[in-house]
């Protein structure tokens, strides 16, 4: 069951000025921006408008995160492979860990399809496999370090928990914020 949202604003006045085709600008100035507003709270409050005409959805709300996905990840693999210069950092030039970064990435992607299709196709996939399949990708991470790097087991080791550990922490929250805030000014 899908409920609407609530935005605080006078919703039938809203309504009104939406049934007779008002200009957007005129429909936000009522849900209360500003005339001085700068370039972001204008953006904001038109998609804001346009969430509210399409009733709060879920889906289009989903549709827009996805739709900036390759945003984030324009900025996040050359952090992970930042974060890599910094864990080798006598070790290559930045495109190098950049090109490692790039066949991790793709590693990543191809594992979490694979996670995304066998879930779609067997309902019931039990939890221990999937959890296995996201370890799988850690594995991954070890051995690629000790082999491009040249590494031991342990230092791989390390070095690939704490590349693990300072993503996870740091990069993908605020990652995630700006995915959001790109999302919606992109609704």
């Amino acid at each position: 069951m899908m409920t609407s949202m609530t935005f605080g604003f006078n919703e039938s006045k809203v309504d009104s000025l939406i049934a007779i085709n008002a200009p957007d600008s005129l429909i936000t100035k009522e849900m209360g921006r500003k005339e001085d507003a700068g370039y972001f709270t204008k953006k904001a409050y038109t998609q804001v408008l346009k969430l509210y005409k399409d009733n709060g959805s879920l889906a289009s709300i989903l549709h827009s995160f996805y739709d900036t996905i390759p945003i984030a990840l324009f900025f996040l693999l050359p952090i992970f492979a930042f974060i890599l210069k910094i864990l080798f950092f006598n070790k290559n030039p930045f495109a190098y860990h950049l090109v490692f970064a790039f066949y991790y990435f793709s590693f990543l992607f191809s594992t979490f399809i694979i996670l995304l299709i066998m879930n779609y196709i067997w309902s019931g996939f039990p939890g221990f496999l999937q959890f296995l399949i996201v370890l799988s990708t850690f594995i991954y991470l070890c051995i690629a370090v000790k082999k491009f790097y040249n590494q031991s087991w342990l230092s791989s080791f390390l070095k690939s928990s704490l590349a693990t550990f300072i993503y996870f922490v740091i990069v993908i929250p605020i990652a995630i914020t700006i995915l959001s805030t790109f999302a919606f000014l992109a609704y």
